[in-house]
């Protein structure tokens, strides 16, 4: 049996995999746990996004840097830079955050102190520079009260249009085809078991049943990814029988679902399956695509 939600290595990793937009993107949905109406800012042409990467008005500015390497004199250029157009384009703060991604190896001490002439000379703004440990932190604060929204950020906020790790689909299609449920499942049974006479699509599903936005487009994307996927992995395999572990995965989900919300039943089911085969984050990921093609195709999270 192994952890089923190591918060601490998958900050880590998340962190050490994101370099640029990917890194940004994550740090403003992660703020977005916090300061629930702060919102990103899209880039307009030659003006950019000036100097602003997430924006909650009247009080906090986001400025994120995520280059490969941390390097003193660069990132110094960069925080005045950012830090004197945000002023000029008259963004309404009072809190101004440099947030850089440092791989966990500390920012360079001539950094700090610019921060510091930078707050003697703004005295009326906040001014802050947020390492790795800082987000780190947040996001232990935030998770007791937040943890589907902090799982889906370290667990699910991945880009899967070019993910090909058919060897774990494989070793999910081992464990549920060798489940007894699937064993019992006829044809008749799969193609027949929805209770509507039209039973919507998985996007429509969640916009049915899923109430948290967050999760919704998260898990969205893996729904509109899943059947590519799929389909490619399925001309790999000699399976015919691969449509069935729907109702396996679908006979879980309904013993959360009579319980709990449509999302934290959709993560337990997950935690469930996942609890019994081996620790991998691209079998975890796989495991997430299967269920959002199922959902898609067949009655899981359609009202009865």
């Amino acid at each position: 049996m192994h952890t089923l939600f190591d918060i601490d290595d998958k900050i880590k990793l998340a962190f050490y995999e994101k370099d640029a937009n990917a890194f940004e993107n994550f740090i403003v949905k992660l703020y977005k746990i916090k300061y629930p109406n702060l919102i990103g800012v899209k880039p307009q042409g030659s003006k950019g996004d000036g100097a602003n990467d997430g924006y909650l008005a009247g009080k906090l500015l986001l400025q994120v840097y995520a280059p490969e390497k941390v390097e003193a004199k660069k990132a110094i250029e960069k925080l005045e830079h950012d830090f004197k157009r945000a002023k000029e384009e008259k963004w309404n703060f009072n809190e101004w955050h440099f947030v850089v991604n440092d791989k966990f190896k500390d920012i360079h001490r001539d950094v700090h102190h610019k921060i510091d002439e930078l707050r003697e000379k703004n005295p009326t703004i906040e001014i802050r520079v947020i390492d790795n440990q800082t987000l780190k932190d947040m996001i232990y604060d935030l998770q007791p009260k937040n943890s589907l929204k902090i799982y889906v950020l370290l667990e699910m906020d991945k880009d899967i249009s070019l993910f090909n790790d058919f060897e774990k689909f494989e070793i999910i299609v081992d464990f549920l085809s060798k489940e007894q449920a699937i064993k019992n499942i006829s044809n008749h049974d799969f193609m027949n078991f929805s209770k509507n006479n039209f039973l919507p699509n998985g996007i429509e599903k969640l916009d049915i049943n899923i109430k948290d936005a967050y999760f919704s487009q998260t898990f969205g994307t893996y729904i509109e990814k899943s059947a590519g996927i799929i389909e490619d992995f399925k001309k790999k395999v000699e399976f015919d029988e691969f449509e069935y572990m729907g109702k396996y995965i679908q006979e879980v989900y309904q013993k959360y679902e009579k319980k709990i919300i449509p999302e934290q039943a959709l993560l337990n089911t997950h935690k469930e399956i996942y609890s019994k085969i081996e620790s991998d984050q691209n079998l975890e990921t796989s495991l997430w695509v299967t269920m959002a093609y199922f959902f898609d195709i067949c009655d899981i999270g359609a009202i009865e």
